[in-house]
């Protein structure tokens, strides 16, 4: 079967990107424009991470099968996958995860490199349904195909080191309708990371029936499993009821089967910084760090700048169940109309009266961070004066980058969309999560474990607020 064939169930987009050609000896590297075919889930900016990761491949397909082909054959070898049904039915949600943009293996995977701790980068706020809540059944299965994924891909060493990289968290709080620096947010976190660390031990204890546990697991037994009690302690508060029963559940069933059957991998959930996986499947947040902006600036299509409001934000604004019009106000006021038409006819005078036309600065509105920017770029050599004429004229435009002054919106929605936070509310984050990462593998000490039955109150939806 082709690969065309294998793929044939997914829509696809033909997209030109930007590739730097390989000059050697000291030439100097130019830019020359590809045709790449990704599934649609799949912008501009998506695909030219693609590119780049991958530079050599037409299509996604033409990237990822001969990793996922050689993964069926050590699968089959090593008795990891009983037979071909299991093999192919593993590569089918593989592709799936790929196609819809959920999760990836990680950069060095995409190129055999050996040695490393092989990851796979799962897109959290994918797992966002409409109505807020998350969908923990789809991120369950997933990280369990990622697991045994990360098997194939061989981990090496005493301790077979592999992990699940929970990337776009802080997008995923904002979809969900989580104020980042809050402590409803935190517990939503503890619980999500929680729900991965969970499936993934249960996960890899399957392996380990299967396969015998990993050489270190006689030595780090104890410590892996009084780390896994305590870990029941630290969802924290807030989460919403379902998904903090359902981490809290996700924890049991690992414990128990790591009991039985010790662990075939340990470290198992990890966060990472920016990399080449996470920019294609879209994520907006690194790590436990807040989304930096709500408004992304990217090349489109046409090979011009353009401005859009982050995936996260949209999603929390369309959960409000707002009109047509109120929503396309809102997110005008944040990303700006893209054009002068509609402003005070005293600012167009103003621009004339600087030595420009409107319509060579409208030209380069998309682009610009501000009025006199694109004033700027239209004429290095003219500068506009102050006026709260142009001021009204950027807002309508270019808009404010923030929703303080977006119409239409709950003051909730408005702290849920606030990019950046305080130091001290990203070390409340990063503390939150931290019981979770590096299975066996990190030094982090938990306190002693009381098996508390995490809280049951559920969060109210941010269109009740409004």
């Amino acid at each position: 079967m082709t690969h065309a064939e294998t793929w044939a169930g997914f829509a696809w987009t033909t997209r030109d990107v930007a590739v730097e050609d390989a000059a050697h000896d000291g030439a100097q590297r130019t830019m020359f424009p590809r045709a790449v075919s990704m599934p649609s889930a799949y912008g501009q900016a998506e695909v030219e991470a693609f590119a780049t990761l991958a530079p050599a491949a037409a299509t996604l397909a033409d990237a990822i099968e001969p990793l996922l082909r050689g993964w069926r054959r050590a699968g089959l070898t090593r008795g990891v996958l009983p037979g071909p049904e299991e093999a192919e039915g593993l590569l089918d949600a593989l592709r799936l995860q790929l196609a819809t943009a959920r999760g990836a293996p990680d950069a060095p995977l995409w190129h055999g490199a050996r040695g490393a701790e092989p990851r796979w980068v799962i897109d959290l706020a994918a797992f966002v349904e409409p109505s807020q809540d998350i969908a923990t059944g789809a991120l369950a299965r997933v990280v369990g195909q990622a697991m045994t994924a990360l098997e194939l891909a061989g981990p090496h060493g005493p301790s077979r080191t592999a992990a699940i990289v929970p990337a776009n968290l802080a997008g995923a709080l904002m979809a969900s309708g989580f104020a980042y620096a809050t402590a409803e947010a935190r517990g939503t976190a503890s619980a999500l990371l929680a729900l991965v660390l969970g499936t993934a031990v249960e996960a890899s204890a399957g392996l380990a029936r299967r396969l015998s546990p990993c050489p270190a697991w006689i030595e780090r037994r104890s410590a892996v499993l009084a780390h896994l009690e305590a870990a029941f302690d630290h969802i924290l508060p807030g989460a919403p009821a379902t998904l903090a029963a359902d981490a809290a559940a996700a924890l049991d069933r690992g414990l128990a089967a790591a009991r039985r059957h010790g662990l075939r991998q340990l470290g198992l959930v990890a966060l990472a910084g920016p990399g080449l996986v996470e920019r294609m499947l879209g994520a907006d947040s690194i790590g436990a760090e807040p989304l930096a902006a709500i408004v992304r600036h990217e090349e489109g299509q046409d090979a011009r700048p353009h401005r859009r409001l982050a995936r996260p934000a949209l999603r929390a604004i369309a959960a409000l169940g707002l009109s047509v019009e109120e929503e396309r106000a809102a997110i005008a006021a944040i990303t700006g109309h893209g054009t002068l038409a509609g402003v005070a006819e005293e600012a167009l005078r103003l621009i004339v009266d600087a030595g420009l036309d409107p319509a060579d600065v409208e030209q380069h509105l998309a682009g610009a961070v501000s009025l006199a920017h694109a004033a700027a770029l239209a004429d290095p050599d003219v500068i506009l004066p102050e006026h709260p004429a142009l001021d009204a004229a950027e807002r309508h435009a270019i808009g404010d980058g923030t929703a303080d002054a977006a119409p239409h919106l709950p003051d909730a929605v408005r702290a849920v969309l606030s990019s950046g936070a305080p130091a001290a509310a990203r070390a409340a984050m990063e503390e939150a999560v931290t019981p979770f990462l590096g299975l066996g593998i990190t030094a982090t000490a938990l306190h002693t474990p009381r098996r508390r039955a995490p809280s049951r109150t559920a969060q109210p939806k941010l269109a009740a607020a409004s």
